[in-house]
């Protein structure tokens, strides 16, 4: 069990004699006891109220005073707290400096660069004009497509059924082409983009081969995916991916046919379609 320490020492404590000290012979040099302990005069207890204050208060200064950082126990509280108040009244004042400059502005989040409007209705107001030498255009009633106007994500979306014009009547070949149109109001997708078309290229296996290429005069940057059916895969595909600031933009043309279908428009005829008709959407959608 440890022994609980004795009271402080008495800051105020005069340097008195102790009465119960061997008297030394005059001229003789006092010797110290090496284990000698320091003594209080008796009858002077150690709470006794010093001139100027209170307990605990030293002399000269005024009543109500906080006391001295390492001075005695005032009304319960140990000294040390009044060293911690101090550093957190200080810290308060740092915060709120903080926040009147703007330190700990909430508000630095960077806003959305949306410079295109919201088009609900991607089927009505796109014209598939760069398609028609080679395909039939459907109304629009006749395509399928849905718009979803939020604060965090807008999107819109259209797909159309084509007819090629060089198809023969018996031929079950298909072609579509659709719209995919994002909005993004809560998160940059810069970052996310190019790694996302790059990605295509890592899905080829042996009946799908895919190739990313960026292409230029398109927003901030843009990628052209091709797909070419390999081994016994008639199928074909082609898309064009643009992002401008947080805006993204994607077209997409597909071909599903036969040993015996009519052969699909070339690649190269392809891409100047998605190219045509990409820049014309954009500038329709341009604020």
């Amino acid at each position: 069990m440890s022994i609980p320490p004795g009271p402080p020492p008495n800051p105020y404590q005069q340097n008195n004699p102790n009465p119960y000290a061997q008297q030394q012979p005059q001229g003789s040099v006092p010797q110290q006891s090496p284990y000698a302990q320091p003594t209080m005069p008796a009858g002077v207890p150690i709470t006794s109220q010093p001139p100027g204050g209170p307990p605990g208060q030293p002399p000269g200064q005024p009543p109500g005073a906080p006391p001295a950082f390492g001075a005695a126990e005032k009304k319960g509280v140990p000294a040390w707290l009044w060293g911690l108040g101090g550093v957190v009244v200080a810290s308060a004042v740092w915060a709120g400096a903080l926040f009147a400059t703007g330190g700990f502005d909430s508000s630095e989040d960077p806003e959305p660069v949306l410079g295109y409007r919201f088009e609900k209705d991607l089927c009505e107001s796109t014209e598939l004009k760069a398609f028609e030498e080679r395909y039939e255009i459907p109304d629009a009633s006749d395509a399928t497509g849905w718009g979803s106007e939020q604060d965090a994500l807008s999107q819109s979306f259209c797909s159309w059924s084509l007819t090629d014009r060089e198809q023969d009547p018996d031929d079950y070949s298909s072609s579509y082409v659709s719209v995919t149109t994002i909005w993004h109001g809560a998160s940059d997708p810069t970052g996310e983009f190019a790694p996302t078309y790059k990605g295509y290229e890592d899905r080829s296996d042996a009946d799908y081969k895919y190739e990313t290429e960026p292409v230029k005069g398109f927003g901030e940057e843009a990628y052209l995916v091709r797909e070419n059916g390999e081994g016994d895969s008639s199928s074909r595909s082609m898309s064009l991916a643009v992002r401008d600031g947080w805006f993204t933009y994607q077209m997409d043309w597909s071909y599903y046919g036969g040993t015996d279908s009519t052969d699909p428009p070339s690649p190269d005829e392809v891409e100047q379609m998605l190219k045509d008709e990409t820049k014309t959407a954009l500038a329709d959608l341009k604020k």
